[in-house]
């Protein structure tokens, strides 16, 4: 039986709590992410913060969106003052707290059902607690391809 060990992305790429989300916003742009663990100094993963996260930060609730396009003119200096604002807080602001963490020696079959109850598209991998890479539908499609199993 395929473990996660067997696929994992072994990218450590994780931002701390202090990380401002300006950095963060162009880190996922540059390495073309959708989302990354939060680790605290022991590298322990404590959140993970999205490209999703970010943007909701940027347009709450309270500013709202008429057309997808065009943002509505009366609006717009809401989402500037936001825009600022957000540039300069930090990851421990918005980021999700509650996050779904799989050991290196989990069975694949556990985090495919993982992912797909729970919608998720990365998962951080942990070894005591430390980030070791993480695990992504890619890896487990390109391994369902390649193997037509992952048994």
């Amino acid at each position: 039986m395929k473990k996660v060990k067997d696929f994992i992305t072994r990218d450590l790429t994780s931002v701390m709590e202090d990380t401002p989300l300006k950095e963060v916003a162009e880190l996922l742009s540059l390495r073309e992410l959708i989302g990354i663990p939060v680790v605290n100094r022991e590298n322990e993963v404590t959140g993970w913060i999205s490209e999703t996260d970010i943007i909701a930060s940027i347009f709450p609730e309270k500013v709202k969106i008429e057309n997808p396009d065009m943002i509505h003119l009366m609006n717009l200096s809401q989402v500037v003052k936001k825009l600022t604002q957000v540039g300069q807080a930090m990851v421990r602001d918005y980021m999700i707290r509650n996050v779904y963490r799989v050991k290196e020696d989990t069975p694949a079959s556990d985090v495919v059902e993982l992912m797909l109850h729970k919608d998720f598209k990365r998962v951080p991998v942990v070894r005591d607690k430390r980030l070791v890479g993480v695990v992504d539908r890619s890896s487990l499609s390109r391994i369902l391809l390649e193997e037509g199993s992952i048994d």
